[in-house]
Formats: structure tokens, C-alpha cells, sequence
């Protein structure tokens, strides 16, 4: 079944790439369920499930993409997965980035608690892995850990609903960005995320930022 969603993550995944969006029908315009946007992954035959970089590579955020849909693939609190034909994903069109403030998520706290990440006793309450957040109070880091001495990690704190959060960015655009260019978003006044929750590690499933729209 051909399905349109908006491309608002096209992040680094277990060696392949993380597509993930907003679905639209045949008009492009956002698909509702419960108030809340209706979120789509689609996801490959692969050990996490990841899409192969060959496949994903050409999308950009904010291209409007079309695939077939073949089945549904939740998996825990990533309700949003499916399956879908690998070669009939293309782009149709984009969307535009003003519209985006009717898609952000209203719920108080990122994925349920202030932290960032969600444990392994706590996951099976969650029915969502993706949110879009405005935020306008944002400042990017970056963290060296110490089995990794020579590679530093990106990440971005910043406020939403009064509450402050520190998570890694997995978006290769940003982080090829940011690389040439340290100080590119100084004087930015506002930027929306797409967040997601990563798979366990550790007992843990660490939130992440998959997606920069600035």
C-alpha cells in the first residue's frame, strides 16, 4: 500500500541508517490519531532493523516520501515500525518547515521521565519511540568518554517544558555541519527534534536526537 510520511530522521543506525516521520495521506497533509501525529519507521529485514545506507542515503528531512507499505512490525514501545518494499521508496515532494509547529508532541516529559534514558522495567509502559519538540533554549555539546579518548561524542542540552535534557545527536547532516563549522547554529532563535529511543544497552534504552531541523 503506497504510504507518504514526512522525513524528519535519516540517522546513523547500527551501521545502516534510522528513517523515520509523520505520515501524510494522498493531499501531503498530516495524519492524526488521538490528537497526536501518527508516526511511521519504516524498518528492513536486518539485525536491528536498520535500513541499508545504499537505500537511504538519497533522503533528505523534510522530503516528502512515498513507499509501499507491506505489514506492520511493532516491537515494544516502537509502535511505530514497518515493513515495505525496498525499492519503491522515493521522494514525491517536500514539506515545509513552518508547518511544523502543528506537529509537535504536547505530552509534558520526553518519553515519561526527566532523564536520558528509560530502563529496561520501565520501557513496557511506553506505546512510542518518536516525538518532534520546538525548543528555543539550546546549546551543543560535546563529551569524550574514556574508552573512546580520541572521538568525541555530540550532543545537545536543552529545555523543553522547563525540564533540561542532554542527548547525543545521531543526524549525519548536523554532524557534518557542526564538524565544518563548530558555531553554525550561535544565534539560531529556534530549531525543532525529532527524538527517538534507542535500542538496550546496558539495561538501558538512551533517548537520542535523530533528526536537527534548524
Amino acid at each position: 500500500m503506497p504510504t507518504r510520511l514526512i522525513c524528519l530522521a535519516n540517522s546513523f543506525k547500527e551501521g545502516g541508517r534510522c528513517i523515520a516521520g509523520i505520515e501524510l495521506d494522498s493531499n501531503n497533509i498530516p495524519v492524526f490519531v488521538n490528537s497526536i501525529p501518527k508516526w511511521i519507521r519504516p524498518v528492513c529485514n536486518t539485525e536491528h532493523g536498520e535500513i541499508p545506507n545504499n537505500i537511504a542515503q538519497p533522503f533528505k528531512i523534510l522530503d516528502i516520501i512515498e513507499l509501499d507499505v507491506t505489514g506492520l512490525k511493532p516491537e515494544s514501545y516502537q509502535s511505530e515500525n514497518v515493513t515495505f518494499n525496498e525499492t519503491s521508496i522515493k521522494t514525491v515532494g517536500t514539506f515545509e518547515r513552518n508547518k511544523l509547529v502543528n506537529l509537535c508532541d504536547g505530552r509534558s516529559l520526553i518519553f515519561r521521565n526527566k532523564g536520558k534514558a528509560v530502563s529496561l522495567d520501565a520501557i513496557g509502559t511506553l506505546n512510542h519511540s518518536l516525538m518532534l519538540a520546538s525548543v528555543n533554549q539550546f546549546e551543543v555539546t560535546q563529551k569524550i568518554y574514556e574508552d573512546k579518548p580520541g572521538k568525541s561524542q555530540i550532543r545537545l542540552v536543552f529545555t523543553y517544558n522547563d525540564n533540561r535534557y542532554d542527548f547525543p545527536v545521531t543526524d549525519p547532516v548536523f554532524l557534518h555541519r557542526h564538524q565544518g563549522n563548530p558555531d553554525f547554529l550561535v544565534g539560531a532563535a529556534q530549531v525543532y527534534l525529532c527524538l527517538s529511543l534507542g535500542i538496550a544497552w546496558e539495561g538501558w534504552h538512551y533517548k537520542l536526537i535523530a533528526g536537527i531541523i534548524f
